[in-house]
């Protein structure tokens, strides 16, 4: 584990020997915990009953400091004894979180850290240096289980804190640095090593080269550069790092474990798996002599081990590692018998666990094709990732931060990959139960989907049944508003001096965000109940709600790093069964999608009449003649592609009319099963209300072109509901304002059209919007973060604008964009577009859609798909390029 600078705690107001204090502080900063603990001991036997506790922690950090963790457990709980009230308390339970934390108890120190924290709070000292280092330990603590943007949010506070009160010299704000520097490691290596080069200054003025705070740097910088791959400068640096630990620890370390385990690393990275075996075999003997055999780096080891056996075929010494793995990483566990699955037991760190049960299961897999062909390797491999499954359900429920369940769903997608393909040769191979198999093998391609935006909208839906009270729904989407406000804030780019005021805002709005969902949970009990029983449906579960003429094509692409090639997974549901077509993806597979945008949006005919025939016969399965519509849940790059567009048979000549797709089937999209579930039947209720938003005109400033055809477009189709007995409320002009959107008077319209720009920033998903008019102090641009606190309850909505389909494509949760954000803000419907488009002809196809709607009593996939082939039959706009980037997502 990676050992930071302990902050000190100067809060007791008794009289204590301050001289004595100011000594062992400067001692401890200074890593010379033993010249601190001989000035303690002749300290202590003078000390007046009320120092003595605090002299007695102080004694405990400076064993911490040592990582003689039993002498330091041994003090806390003597003070425990004793009673601890107010501030004492607090740095109690401070030492005691920091104690935990080294002993890799992650989710132990961060409950007892959080009290800590809590207990400053009241006392009036949430400003002081004791909270810093409350706030570095959860960091640190949140760091080790990867939920990183809770690491980096604490991180930057305590920095800020100790900025205000320290020196910029100051050995706490390199240390700070550090810190950042190892959470930025993980997702932008070059702004980690901004971070450790700005603390290196710092620890060479106070303390020269011969010190541990330069090993310290050196290893990281080490880490940085290995995971750049400039392997010769890795290893100058972690030699140098293991060469001053060697001159100033003599006893087995953690530290020095830790070096030679990066160094086993970056062998490993540089193919020389001899030299990398050695490394972790001395890593794994250094930690086992500093910790004993339980210790979650110790698991990290034996995975890495593990994985080096895996390559030479010899699979049992690495299921023997990555067995000694759970051993080491599970607190009551240590049943030897490499096939037992853990149940119900306390883990140390959960992302090891789930890299060691993930591991294990790749070794069936290996074994099965490398050399037994058991169907026991097969169903012990699956069984371990049922157990990877639940685990991420844990660790998901564990977080409260988006973006760290996204990360996790990153990791989870490899372990649903595995799942899908060991599920799927099980049946294949399975003399019985293939159907079994087949909805295991859909159960885990629908877990990677969307879960994050599932979770959001089940927390929703939980808050509506659960009879939590107004008042408190309006505290919280008073919190939320605050929260995007400050997210958008910093995504534009603020001042040095906005930027630290904007992240202690957020780091206390998400603070306050936590306890007033904490006390939901307690309060209400059923909230808590609703928010986490998200079931996943069954292959059976959707047939039932299938008619004779719809398939539903669920999509998955196995592109984890144990096959040699990636793999597509089509689950094909119809009413009657659930069957599974499987391709091998070449290299030529992500060029065809790419060619098919393009062609799409440059109007290439000669190009996309060969990629989309080559992507039809890829991507559509053949199905029943009975079926004449198609549900689509795709996947990664799936989900910007208008499917519509492809053409199921070969193009003789320019002169040829294609056979798109569209005009077989009608087509709409779903980002998972989950979510089209939830849905079914919201198409068929009666429409009675529409909203038609037109801004036409748009700031200088923006660089917009103006949109005329959009106000005879929301005129026209205004005139249309009004002939159909339906109330329309058309909003031209300053009309058509931010602050009409956001008002409650949105709930109560069937349909809201937004005819104007949209922009969507695949980079900071948070900047993407729709421009509108700015009025009562809105400023005209609704953020993506504004539409999810949203209030609709609108069977459709449709951005009648450029590219509002498209997003940032995450592993395991798919495009997030616009359109997730209506989902999650209760549209059961939307039409999103994938390019722009003129005015004039989207205008055209917009009316168009709403009279077929209005007249024939269609779905909403129905009209679509009548309106695109009646422009496809048409002179002027019967180019893809018109119709094909508007499409439908819902159920």
């Amino acid at each position: 584990m990676r050992l930071v600078t302990l902050l000190l705690l100067v809060i007791n107001h008794f009289a204590l020997a301050q001289g004595s204090l100011t000594k062992v502080d400067s001692l401890l900063l200074d890593g010379k915990g033993e010249e601190a603990i001989k000035l303690l001991n002749e300290t202590l036997p003078a000390a007046s009953i009320n120092d003595k506790p605090y002299l007695q922690l102080k004694m405990a950090e400076s064993w911490l400091s040592l990582q003689q963790y039993d002498k330091a457990q041994a003090l806390i709980e003597l003070v425990k004894q004793d009673g601890a009230t107010g501030l004492l308390s607090a740095e109690l339970k401070s030492m005691e979180g920091y104690l935990l934390l080294y002993q890799g108890k992650n989710e132990q120190a961060e409950k007892v850290l959080v009290e800590a924290e809590q207990i400053l709070t009241k006392e009036g000292q949430a400003s002081g240096l004791a909270m810093a280092k409350i706030l570095t330990g959860l960091g640190l603590a949140y760091y080790n289980d990867a939920k990183l943007k809770q690491a980096e949010e604490h991180l930057l506070m305590a920095l800020s804190i100790r900025s205000k009160i320290l020196p910029q010299n100051h050995e706490l704000i390199a240390a700070s640095y550090n810190d950042l520097g190892l959470v930025y490691s993980q997702s932008d290596p070059d702004k980690a090593l901004t971070y450790y080069e700005k603390a290196l200054p710092i620890y060479l003025a106070l303390h020269g080269k011969e010190h541990a705070k330069i090993a310290i740097n050196n290893t990281n910088t080490g880490v940085i550069y290995s995971n750049l791959e400039l392997y010769g400068d890795a290893i100058n640096n972690l030699e140098e790092a293991l060469n001053v630990w060697n001159t100033l620890i003599k006893i087995p370390s953690p530290r020095k474990a830790f070096v030679l385990f990066q160094l086993g690393y970056t062998y490993q990275q540089m193919k020389n798996n001899e030299n990398a075996e050695v490394y972790y075999l001395k890593a794994l003997e250094e930690y086992r002599r500093s910790y004993g055999e339980k210790h979650p780096d110790i698991a990290s080891v034996l995975n890495a081990l593990g994985n080096l056996e895996r390559l030479k075929d010899n699979y049992p010494q690495a299921l023997t590692y990555f067995h000694g793995a759970l051993i080491s990483n599970l607190k009551n566990y240590s049943n030897p018998d490499v096939n037992n699955i853990p149940k119900a037991v306390e883990f140390y760190n959960g992302k090891y666990l789930l890299y060691s049960m993930m591991y294990k299961a790749q070794t069936f897999e290996a074994r099965y094709f490398g050399k037994t062909l058991k169907f026991s390797d097969l169903r012990t491999g699956l069984q371990y990732l049922m157990a990877c499954d639940s685990l991420i359900d844990e660790l998901r429920q564990q977080s409260n931060n988006e973006a760290d369940k996204i990360t996790l769903g990153a990791v989870a997608n490899e372990v649903y990959a595995d799942a899908v393909r060991i599920a799927v040769t099980m049946s294949d191979v399975a003399f019985g139960d293939r159907d079994d198999y087949r909805e295991k093998a859909f159960y885990f391609s629908e877990k990677s989907k969307s879960a994050v935006l599932l979770e959001a909208i089940s927390d929703v839906n939980a808050k509506s049944f659960a009879g939590i009270p107004a008042n408190l729904l309006e505290d919280e989407e008073n919190i939320k508003s605050a929260i995007t406000l400050c997210t958008q804030k910093l995504a534009q780019k603020p001042t040095a001096e906005e930027e630290v005021y904007l992240r202690e805002s957020l780091y206390a709005l998400n603070k306050q965000y936590l306890e007033f969902t904490k006390s939901l949970e307690q309060q209400y009990p059923d909230y808590y109940n609703l928010k986490f029983n998200t079931k996943t449906p069954s292959g059976s579960d959707l047939q039932k709600i299938t008619d004779h003429e719809t398939a539903l094509l669920s999509y998955f692409i196995d592109d984890s790093k144990v096959n040699s090639s990636k793999r597509l997974y089509i689950f094909v549901i119809t009413q009657k069964k659930l069957s599974i077509v499987t391709h091998t993806l070449d290299a030529t597979f992500d060029k065809y999608l790419t060619g098919f945008r393009n062609a799409l949006y440059y109007n290439e005919n000669r190009t996309l009449n060969t990629v989309a025939h080559k992507l039809y016969k890829l991507l559509v399965p053949a199905l029943p003649k009975n079926i004449n519509s198609l549900v689509i849940f795709p996947t990664g790059r799936l989900g910007v592609i208008p499917f519509e567009a492809l053409i199921s048979k070969p193009v003789k000549d320019e002169t040829s009319s294609p056979s798109y797709l569209i005009k077989q089937y009608a087509v709409r999209y779903e980002f998972s099963a989950s979510l089209a579930l939830q849905k079914h039947g919201a198409d068929k209720k009666a429409i009675q209300s529409i909203l038609l938003c037109a801004p036409i005109t748009f700031n200088e400033i923006d660089n917009l072109t103006s949109l005329p055809g959009t106000n005879e477009e929301v005129k026209n189709i205004g005139t249309l509901f009004n002939q159909a007995l339906a109330k329309a409320t058309i909003a031209t002009n300053e009309q058509a304002s931010e602050g009409r959107i956001k008002s409650d008077e949105l709930e109560k319209f069937d349909i809201v059209h937004l005819a104007t720009h949209g922009i969507v920033d695949e980079l900071n998903p948070e900047l993407s919007k729709i421009f509108l008019k700015a009025s009562n102090g809105e400023d005209g641009y609704l953020y993506s973060g504004e539409i999810y606190n949203l209030k609709l309850n609108a069977q459709l909505v449709t951005l009648s604008a450029c590219q509002t389909g498209l997003g940032k494509i995450a592993k395991g949760e798919g495009v997030i964009g616009l359109s997730r954000a209506l989902i999650y803000a209760g549209a059961k419907n939307i039409m999103v577009s994938f390019w722009s488009v003129a005015d004039e002809s989207t205008a055209l196809l917009m009316e168009d859609f709403y009279t077929n709607k209005l007249q024939t009593k269609s779905t909403f996939t129905q009209s679509l798909q009548q309106v695109k082939i009646k422009m496809l039959n048409s002179k002027v706009y019967n180019s893809p390029y018109y119709w094909a980037p508007f499409v439908l997502i819902g159920f």
